[in-house]
């Protein structure tokens, strides 16, 4: 793994962060092409979740629940040993989120609080 990698994890975050989802999947991607360890698998659970949220913007729920249960798979494989990326906080709250975007679907509607969606804390490890 190298600095491309950090730098990439970084950018997506604080994309992420101000809600510009498509763009953090896109500055995540961009580690994720290169990555050849196992952290690929985070980058792209991230890059799924973030294009989870983005279809919740754009209210494509029935992408938005499929793309949100992918990441999250893929992301609980990294609990305890994800690169400087705060999942202790941030999957409790994506979870809540893929089950109220189920709800959603279930219920044929698009409408929600974008006041309420999960931010993501990342500190570069040591």
């Amino acid at each position: 793994m190298d600095a491309r990698f950090h730098e990439a994890l970084a950018k997506g975050v604080a994309l992420f962060n101000r809600q510009e989802f498509y763009e953090a999947h896109e500055a995540w991607e961009a580690g994720w092409i290169d990555e050849t360890a196992d952290e690929r698998l985070l980058l792209q659970g991230l890059i799924q979740v973030a294009a989870g949220f983005y279809k919740l913007q754009v209210g494509g729920i029935p992408g938005a629940t499929k793309l949100l249960e992918q990441g999250l798979i893929k992301l609980r494989k990294f609990v305890g040993r994800s690169e400087g990326v705060d999942l202790d906080q941030f999957l409790p709250a994506v979870e809540a989120w893929h089950r109220q975007v189920a709800e959603l679907l279930a219920k044929g509607r698009a409408d929600y609080d974008p006041k309420t969606l999960p931010t993501l804390s990342y500190s570069t490890p040591p």
